[in-house]
């Protein structure tokens, strides 16, 4: 019994010494998680930052369901707690990891009652390299009734607005991102008979690590009209937010000074505020497989 029990102990740390020595890329790979490692992960953990992309991609074969809620103005005060009563604009989305660099994925938000589809594709680098380029290109249809739009005559084309943007991001450090997000959004309905439908939007964003659970984040877009006649919206849209992670989820806690969760929304049509009182809370909460 002894020689047993000796045995059993030994063949437990044995077990225990290989998963130690088990190389950290494999863990995020073939399980889908968050990796454990932290100059690793830092541009890996989720695929949004607040409102807009990071260059992460998904693993292959791993899936996401992220639910993103905006609420109002927490300039509303107390009595509607801080915005907090307004709870109706809201996105459930899904990502899947097709292939090592690509990612497709789909989602309905409540304005404008919105699908939308995207796919991303690294085109260099990944979870663990300094340097990453990916390309993202995104369709949102807007799903209103034909009533609501009150044009005549009216196209089902209208309903349609598609990004293109390219997101480069350094790891400057093992514990911070920077990212830069060129950006061309399209619209099929603008409003000047001579307004341009193809908006250029420079924007970018910073991840800070505080750990390996938990970092602070900030990103911002501002249409670049290059001269040409475009859509007047003076000021950025900006967001501050806080994430926390475990080994599956992601939760993160935002202050923005836009509802929109699309990107020709958020970066384009949204006469966002340029005041603190006007921004409004937000999270997502990111599930991932």
């Amino acid at each position: 019994m002894k020689h047993l029990i000796l045995l059993g102990v030994a063949v437990f740390f044995m077990q225990n010494s290989k998963a130690q020595e088990r190389n950290p890329s494999t863990t995020l790979v073939d399980l889908g998680e968050f990796a454990p490692v932290l100059d690793l992960n830092i541009k890996s953990k989720s695929l949004r930052i607040i409102n807009g992309h990071s260059s992460a991609v998904l693993p292959k074969g791993s899936f996401e369901i992220t639910i993103a809620h905006r609420f109002g103005r927490v300039s509303t005060g107390i009595d509607n707690l801080w915005g907090v009563d307004n709870m109706n604009s809201n996105r459930i989305g899904f990502d899947y990891g097709a292939t090592q660099k690509l990612t497709f994925g789909a989602g309905r938000s409540s304005y404008f009652k919105t699908f939308n589809g995207y796919v991303k594709y690294a085109l260099m680098g990944n979870y663990a390299s300094k340097f990453n380029l990916t390309y993202l290109a995104d369709m949102a249809v807007d799903g209103r009734s034909t009533s609501d739009w009150n044009l005549n005559p009216f196209f089902f084309t209208h309903r349609f607005n598609y990004t293109h943007q390219l997101i480069a991001s350094y790891a400057f450090h093992p514990n911070l991102v920077v990212g830069f997000t060129p950006t061309l959004v399209h619209l099929n309905l603008v409003d000047g008979l001579n307004m341009g439908n193809d908006i250029p939007v420079m924007g970018g964003y910073i991840r800070l690590a505080l750990n390996k659970h938990a970092s602070f984040t900030l990103e911002a877009n501002k249409i670049t009209s290059f001269g040409m006649d475009l859509p007047v919206k003076d000021n950025p849209t900006v967001g501050l937010g806080f994430e926390l992670f475990t080994p599956k989820h992601a939760f993160q806690i935002s202050l923005s000074n836009s509802r929109m969760l699309n990107e020709p929304y958020f970066m384009v049509t949204d006469q966002v505020p340029n005041t603190y009182g006007q921004f409004c809370l937000g999270f997502n909460i990111v599930r991932r497989w």
